[in-house]
């Protein structure tokens, strides 16, 4: 048996699903690896930048200088100053910067943000550092550059003091949210991700492994039924339980109705059978009773031979009246239904088995509606009705109670009879209407197969269980003749 497209389909999607997450594994390293060299890029231009701007404005320092010779700073410095450093500082983005001479800072701009004249303070961390790396450049005559963390912010310095000027140089650049930590924290962020799509990609393919699993079991299991009806598919623990559930369900109640079916052929195979055994046999029967009378005729006046003769006919129609209720499984043995009262059927049956009742001290109780009418046979339904009533009395036994109970339903009469007795075992309730099963001592197992017969063939149903006393049988008789 080839799989079926789901389960195609589920295969490729696995494999899919593999090959996502391999690539996923791959993106992510190339994602952390991208990161640090960003990192690192962004820091190298930026220090190549901010070198570039640092000798810029040295020399436009030393130019500004040379013109005013030694005369000591004032208000007019810092804005001179200004303009050179905004004229240097407006070709590289994000970089401010300015001069500083005796340990005061002149001509802070910042030309990507603010406009010429605008008044700029510096940071406390820039001003101490700043200050550091104009005396380390003063003694070596070198630009010098510094990296710098100032919260989740990175802070690119540098700085250039040539020893023979009194004027010194300095520029920085400021990237927010770019510190190790803040670095660390999407790394972390990072991770976490792949860690929750590394775990919803394997939960995917567990589940998807499993339903692979789970249908083979499937596809063997129902190969094996084929083979077995009494088979049943092992229990699953994932989202197949309930398809295995009602695979086994579907294939008990396969099994129930196959044995109910053969039981039905089996029963009316045999019911024709005695059928006709029994119609072979009245004749003959029939005839040795006309003799057994004459011959009681005859042997009228020997009292010693009457209760012999006597004795043959009572047998003879006992066994008459056996082969009648065989003739009943005959299958061209239609019945003469029509649209009838029920209550006096009902009646007639029950003042018909009272005195047996009465004899075995059981009281009949009837629960029944007016004007109740349904598509039945009279006599068939009396004859099945005495021969349930016979045996709730005797299964009632001494004070014992025989409930019948009339309830209408949407398609059907109900006639229920409830007795008092013990209930009926399971084998009982499987076996009750087969033919020759008793458990009656001296029993002939013919009057529930005879019942059944009977309704069966006016159209109505009966079915057998436990009421909340004893056994209880139900008639369900058709309202009209299409139900």
């Amino acid at each position: 048996m080839r799989f079926p497209r789901i389960v195609a389909a589920q295969r490729l999607q696995t494999w899919l699903l593999i090959t996502a997450l391999v690539a996923m594994f791959v993106a992510a390293l190339l994602v952390v690896d991208l990161a640090r060299n960003l990192r690192t890029v962004v820091i190298s231009d930026s220090t190549k930048a901010l070198t570039n701007a640092v000798k810029e404005l040295a020399q436009s320092g030393r130019a500004w200088q040379s013109g005013r010779g030694a005369t000591p700073p004032d208000n007019l410095t810092d804005r001179q100053l200004s303009d050179a450093s905004y004229d240097v500082l407006r070709s590289y983005p994000d970089i401010e910067g300015g001069y500083m001479l005796d340990g005061v800072v002149y001509g802070h701009t910042f030309p990507t943000y603010t406009e010429p004249g605008s008044t700029l303070r510096q940071a406390p961390l820039e001003a101490r550092e700043v200050g550091a790396s104009i005396a380390i450049s003063r003694g070596t005559g070198r630009v010098v550059t510094r990296v710098l963390h100032d919260g989740r912010d990175l802070v690119l310095l540098a700085a250039y003091a040539d020893p023979a000027h009194p004027l010194s140089a300095w520029c920085l650049r400021r990237l927010f949210n770019f510190s190790e930590s803040n670095e660390l924290n999407q790394r972390i962020l990072l991770v976490a991700a792949m860690i929750v799509a590394l775990a919803a990609i394997l939960f995917v393919l567990r589940l998807s492994f499993g339903l692979q699993r789970g249908f083979e079991v499937i596809q063997s299991g129902l190969q094996r039924l084929r083979a077995d009806p009494g088979y049943r598919l092992p229990d699953q623990e994932h989202e197949l339980e309930p398809i295995v559930t009602a695979i086994n369900q579907m294939a008990d109640g396969r099994q129930v109705a196959e044995s109910e079916l053969r039981r039905e052929d089996r029963l009316r195979v045999m019911g024709r059978v005695v059928a006709g055994i029994a119609h072979e046999i009245r004749n003959p029967l029939n005839s040795i009773r006309l003799t057994a009378r004459v011959l009681a005729r005859r042997l009228h006046d020997e009292p010693s031979a009457a209760e012999p003769v006597s004795l043959i006919i009572a047998e003879i129609d006992r066994l008459d009246s056996l082969l009648k209720s065989l003739l009943v499984f005959r299958a061209h043995e239609a019945a003469k239904a029509r649209l009838q009262p029920v209550e006096p059927i009902l009646a007639r049956t029950i003042a018909l088995v009272k005195p047996h009742a009465e004899d075995s001290g059981v009281t009949i109780a009837l629960q029944s509606l007016p004007e109740c009418t349904a598509w039945v046979d009279g006599d068939y339904l009396q004859q099945a009705l005495i021969n349930l009533l016979l045996n709730a009395i005797d299964a009632s036994g001494p004070r014992g109670t025989v409930e019948i109970t009339v309830t209408r339903t949407r398609h059907a009469l109900s006639l229920g009879i409830d007795d008092s007795g013990p209930g009926l075992t399971p084998e009982q309730q499987d076996r009750a209407f087969e033919a020759f099963y008793t458990t009656k001592t001296g029993g002939t197992g013919l009057g529930l197969a005879v019942t059944k017969a009977l309704l069966e063939k006016m159209g109505a149903s009966i079915r057998s269980g436990n009421g909340a006393r004893g056994a209880r049988f139900e008639v369900l008789l058709p309202l009209d003749q299409a139900a």
